[in-house]
């Protein structure tokens, strides 16, 4: 009961507010200019006294109105907070495709700002949001992000959108796609020189390019890959080398063991499971093709990273 009482009061505080803001707003014959100042602080202040009451969809468009009211006053800054704040509640409220559209806004905002490496880990924060529920978006979102932190010169940061952009590629079948996200993620950790991920991200390259039935492409960018510092002498490298020489002389058995080595089960989870389900070439003990995942169970690759 006390609890519905404090809801109440402040809902009827962030109602008050809205009516002040919207007093703000309006001109007269002596007040020519809407006093954005003004209404874009009592819209905050509605837009806290909704939340707290648990009125998210009040508060949402409270913080909206506060973000226009800011961009009208020329504060791009602001106005991304407000936009982010907007967004944060949508998400609590599992709207969250309009949450991920009012992050990129944020986002927007951000940039105009003169801050894009905000508006990067903004537009990160709205793909994550999608992942589950619509994965293209995501994809075009953290897509987005790569771009802006290229526009800044941050390629750590480029190379890790890029991977989730890359994984989620994977995930929704778009494997040409993935196979150039990858090699941009590689072009940006070799220039921080993380050349121990590299590794990996040859070794998926790989096997992406054998999942697309292009052995050439594999082969192609195994070789052009020695010249990676470290590479030729990784695992990573030995367990490609050998995966190609069993495809290329059609040895199924070779394929099999290869694919069964740890190294394979303890990737990312995306890269894992392309080296379970890859068709394995033809030929060997049992002269037909099959997968690599043949009475596997998903939970065996549950220890890897994504």
């Amino acid at each position: 009961m006390a609890g519905q009482v404090a809801s109440d009061r402040k809902i009827s505080e962030g109602l008050e507010h809205i009516r002040q803001a919207e007093k703000c707003l309006k001109t007269s014959l002596f007040k020519w200019k809407p006093d954005h100042d003004g209404a874009s602080s009592e819209y905050t202040k509605a837009a806290t006294c909704f939340k707290n009451a648990k009125a998210y969809e009040e508060a949402k468009e409270c913080y909206v109105k506060a973000a226009e009211s800011q961009k009208h006053m020329n504060s791009p800054f602001h106005a991304a907070k407000s936009y982010e704040q907007a967004g944060l509640i949508c998400k609590e409220n599992k709207e969250l495709s309009e949450a991920a559209d009012l992050m990129e806004q944020a986002a927007f905002m951000f940039q105009e700002n003169g801050t894009p490496d905000t508006a990067a880990l903004t537009l990160e924060k709205g793909a994550k949001f999608l992942e589950e529920e619509s994965p293209d978006r995501a994809i075009y979102l953290y897509t987005k992000a790569v771009d802006v932190s290229e526009i800044e010169d941050k390629p750590r940061q480029c190379a890790e959108a890029a991977g989730k952009a890359a994984r989620l590629l994977i995930k929704c079948g778009r494997l040409d796609e993935a196979v150039e996200m990858i090699k941009k993620e590689m072009e940006f950790y070799a220039q921080v020189d993380n050349y121990a991920t590299i590794c990996k991200l040859v070794l998926a390259l790989v096997l992406l390019h054998l999942h697309r039935g292009d052995y050439v492409a594999a082969d192609q960018s195994f070789k052009s890959s020695l010249s990676y510092p470290g590479f030729g002498e990784s695992e990573e490298s030995i367990a490609a080398e050998e995966l190609l020489t069993a495809y290329d002389s059609g040895d199924e058995e070779k394929a099999r063991i290869v694919l069964g080595l740890p190294l394979f089960k303890y990737m990312d989870n995306a890269f894992a499971k392309l080296a379970r389900d890859l068709r394995l070439p033809e030929g060997g003990s049992s002269g037909g093709r099959s997968t690599g995942g043949e009475g596997q169970d998903d939970d065996e690759f549950a220890g890897g990273l994504c």
